[in-house]
């Protein structure tokens, strides 16, 4: 499976603004099934963007996960693409330069646009 940032930002944004759990299957749609949502539950608990609660079943496949909170990382980062002028402009320079880049170099360029809009 390959990482999808726009549904991590979804993931993110949507925890940040919830005062429960958010069970992964609040993401499912025709574009994500549960195994990617759940996949992006585990990545981003391993990257140590949120608190997630994965229930396996006995063959290791993901069965339930819930996201219990964001923790001081994914705050960090939904901080720097949570605008939608940035996140466009940030997935935009990325595309057109080197295609595909590791996560905190996403952080880097959307915090430099942030910067930018903030005069600094």
């Amino acid at each position: 499976m390959r990482r999808d940032l726009d549904l991590v930002r979804t993931i993110l944004k949507t925890c940040a603004d919830s005062t429960q759990p958010v069970s992964a299957s609040a993401f499912v749609d025709d574009a994500h099934p549960f195994p990617l949502v759940a996949y992006h539950a585990k990545i981003m608990q391993d990257a140590g963007l949120i608190e997630a609660r994965l229930i396996r079943a006995s063959d290791g496949n993901i069965v339930q996960a819930d996201i219990l909170s964001l923790t001081w990382e994914g705050n960090d980062f939904l901080d720097a693409v949570r605008s939608d002028t940035i996140w466009s402009k940030t997935k935009q320079k990325i595309a057109t330069t080197v295609g595909s880049v590791a996560f905190e170099l996403v952080k880097t360029v959307a915090t430099g646009f942030a910067s930018q809009a903030l005069g600094l």
